[in-house]
């Protein structure tokens, strides 16, 4: 019998009535492999796809048992499909492995399972999923690349993170398409007077103006392609006179430039000897010294400062304000710094540091104005200790009190302690308003009372002429 014949044979038994060419086309288009087998599993018949690669060995299956040929835990599958579709539980369909031989490793395939046009006979429709899987290792294989290269440039973040923070070089890049920052280093942000994150997206123009004329992105452009080329910019407050040497590079979508600042002053005093003095002291001082911003936030601080806030490492300060360590918060601190703001000074303001009692300090602040904005340099001075070796001191209004103990046996216990309460209360706002410098709205806040309160009680006690007398 020839191949023709074979064929309209073979689809004339299953689907009768139907055209063969039809047939074979719609079976060629929808498998890989046709089988048809009996409601055993027993292979009857089977048609390969011409040209299909590693399958060679499928023309000898008829007759054969079909789970002689799949994988050991396709089996179970192959029951249950067959199962489910002797029950008219639909078109069942699933993944079935051929075993392996030695021309190859095992197969895998998909089958859909269909009833044909006698009782004992099942159509077995499979295509072979070998491209699918070469696709699905590229994608794995894409995968794990993307993911190196992630890991990658988070370790490339991290080197640059450390080397600015550890560069002494005040540091800063611009992204030149939109003419605005996107990173700076802390020493950039401490030379500045801003806080390290406020920079990002910061236009350049917002901070500097050029000293020459003429576009000062294009200077610092034109700049960039000489080593030794500084350009001269001028802070937008006018304070300080900065030189910049600038790196051009590029990224994907953007042209950059690393701008590192040089200030006039250090660039003629490299050489100074005193320069590493200063830093020295700084670190190796027994007081605590700190440097704040103008809302109380904490740039720098020295390893004393760090043993006073109980704090391991400086990074654990960053962008956190001095009044999270004081026992009252932001009264004292906003006091602290609206004396020194205007009187440009203060010594020996006294503090309470940390919870419940906390421990007395006292802290010496000089207003700092050559950054962008104005930043408060302290000197803190632990007292817990001092005190004890000073011995008790003296009240200022001791007098008063010794007054009010003279009065026993002349006056009655409650007029004593009217009188008592008089004089302690005329202490509290004496000392509320020395220590204010006289300001009264700051005194207010300190007593907890209204500015009307406190004019009542200085006119109460002749305090108002005390202060004109001053």
């Amino acid at each position: 019998m020839t191949k023709a014949a074979e064929d309209e044979a073979w689809f004339a038994g299953f689907l009768p009535g139907a055209p063969v060419p039809v047939l074979a086309d719609l079976v060629g288009g929808l498998a890989d492999i046709a089988l048809l087998v009996d409601w055993s599993g027993r292979v009857t018949d089977l048609r390969l796809r011409p040209g299909l690669d590693g399958v060679d060995r499928l023309s000898s299956w008829v007759g054969d048992d079909l789970r002689t040929h799949l994988t050991r835990e396709s089996t179970p599958k192959l029951d249950r499909c067959l199962e489910t579709l002797r029950g008219g539980g639909g078109t069942p369909a699933s993944e079935l492995n051929l075993r392996p031989t030695s021309q190859g490793p095992e197969l895998p395939m998909s089958f859909s399972f269909h009833r044909v046009g006698w009782e004992n006979d099942v159509l077995m429709l499979g295509r072979d999923l070998r491209p699918l899987a070469e696709i699905q290792q590229q994608l794995v294989s894409a995968q794990l690349a993307i993911e190196r290269d992630y890991e990658a440039q988070r370790v490339t973040e991290a080197q640059l993170n450390v080397l600015l923070e550890t560069m002494t070089d005040a540091c800063f890049f611009v992204n030149v398409t939109d003419r605005s920052l996107t990173t700076a280093n802390a020493a950039a942000a401490r030379l500045l007077g801003e806080r390290r994150k406020g920079f990002d997206g910061v236009p350049l123009d917002r901070l500097f103006r050029p000293m020459a004329e003429g576009d000062m992105l294009e200077q610092l452009v034109t700049a960039s392609h000489r080593a030794d080329a500084r350009v001269g910019l001028l802070r937008r407050d006018g304070a300080r006179a900065l030189e910049v040497a600038a790196t051009s590079f590029r990224v994907p979508g953007a042209h950059m430039l690393l701008c590192r600042i040089l200030t006039v002053p250090e660039v003629a005093a490299n050489d100074d000897p005193d320069r590493p003095r200063f830093a020295e002291l700084f670190n190796a001082c027994p007081e605590a010294v700190a440097f704040v911003s103008i809302d109380g936030t904490i740039l720098s601080a020295n390893p004393a400062f760090l043993d006073l806030v109980e704090v391991a490492q400086e990074s654990q300060l960053e962008d956190r304000s001095l009044a999270e360590f004081l026992t009252r918060g932001g009264l004292d601190l906003s006091v602290l710094l609206a004396n020194v703001g205007q009187s440009g000074s203060m010594r020996l303001f006294s503090l309470l540091f940390g919870g419940g009692t906390g421990r007395p300090v006292e802290a010496s602040v000089t207003r700092l104005d050559g950054g962008m904005r104005p930043v408060f340099g302290l000197v803190i001075r632990d007292m817990s200790r001092a005190g004890a070796l000073r011995g008790p001191r003296r009240e200022t209004a001791a007098v008063d009190m010794d007054s009010v103990v003279e009065l026993l046996g002349q006056q009655s216990l409650k007029e004593i302690v009217a009188q008592a309460t008089d004089v302690i209360e005329r202490m509290c706002i004496c000392a509320a308003v020395d220590l204010t410098s006289n300001n009264r709205v700051a005194a207010a806040d300190i007593l907890g009372l209204s500015r009307q309160s406190l004019y009542v009680k200085l006119r109460k006690y002749d305090l108002l002429k005390r202060d004109a007398a001053e």
